[in-house]
């Protein structure tokens, strides 16, 4: 009598792990599409560190504002926090 083996993997733990697996890499994905964005823009941002001080004056930003902004964490928007400080200061908020 020949003997009967049965190999199976249950269907709903394969599913769920290819589920999973999916769910995972998008996500991955999405943050590395994010840091690229991050760093394109930032990379753009400094050149504004090339520019003469006084095309910065015209553009109303002093390089100070534009260093410190630069150093801000990649997540956060150089040009917002630029814009912020440089309209607080014309403003007379900061010194």
């Amino acid at each position: 009598m020949a003997k009967e083996t049965c190999t199976m993997n249950p269907p709903s733990r394969s599913r769920w792990i290819g589920t999973s697996l999916r769910a995972v890499m998008a996500r991955l994905r999405d943050r590395f599409e994010t840091y690229r964005q991050d760093r394109e823009r930032r990379d753009a941002f400094l050149n504004l560190l090339r520019l003469d001080d006084q095309i910065l004056d015209d553009i109303g930003v002093t390089r100070a504002e534009v260093a410190c902004a630069a150093r801000l964490p990649l997540r956060l928007n150089a040009s917002d926090a630029l814009a912020a400080k440089a309209h607080a200061r014309r403003k007379g908020w900061i010194g």
